[in-house]
């Protein structure tokens, strides 16, 4: 199994690769397979598809390398911050691009803002369904206020003891998802 860790700001000086970082130490200490991918390093421009993602026709070049980069998952962690009570704009841009890629696996969800990016979550889980993605219901939720020091993620254990249970359900997930899309996968080859 392997999980996609789609790291959700590009933004200078953001707090996501602190987060980013914390999330790939909790994966590793657990000996889970996992890549972390950066929407940034593939020059997205304001969504430039004439067909919609979930179609899966990419006609453009970058279109198709982030596709080919989002695909081989079994799961995915997003690291989404909260931007005026909902997701950041440049992460929706770059989910926008692609879509099938997400089909019949599971998603969670580690997110921080003033209120915990919960709001962010929330609108992630109504994005997600659209590609039949499966989202898992707990989070790892961390509050600039309380999780943040002086610029430093440094989460408390109340925040942070929250990552467990919801990777539990991941890697369940995406253990059954597994095995469903094999069965649509004969379906499809009978």
């Amino acid at each position: 199994m392997r999980i996609g860790v789609i790291a959700g700001s590009s933004r200078p000086g953001a707090l996501n690769p602190q987060v980013v970082d914390w999330v790939a130490t909790q994966l590793t200490e657990r000996g889970l397979d996992f890549e972390v991918l950066h929407f940034g390093a593939y020059d997205l421009p304001i969504l430039d598809e004439a067909i919609p993602g979930g179609a899966g026709m990419y006609e453009n070049e970058h279109t198709k390398a982030w596709a080919a980069a989002i695909s081989p998952f079994d799961a995915y962690i997003v690291v989404t911050p909260e931007y005026n009570h909902s997701v950041p704009g440049p992460l929706k841009n770059a989910i926008d691009f692609v879509g099938q890629e997400f089909a019949h696996k599971p998603i969670a969800f580690v997110s921080y803002g003033a209120d915990k990016g919960v709001r962010a979550v929330e609108a992630w889980r109504l994005v997600f369904a659209n590609f039949r993605a499966a989202t898992v219901r707990g989070t790892a939720s961390f509050s600039i206020f309380t999780d943040f020091r002086d610029g430093s993620f440094a989460p408390e254990e109340v925040s942070a003891q929250t990552f467990a249970p919801m990777l539990e359900d991941l890697v369940a997930w995406a253990d059954g998802f597994a095995h469903v899309r094999a069965q649509l996968e004969e379906t499809v080859s009978a």
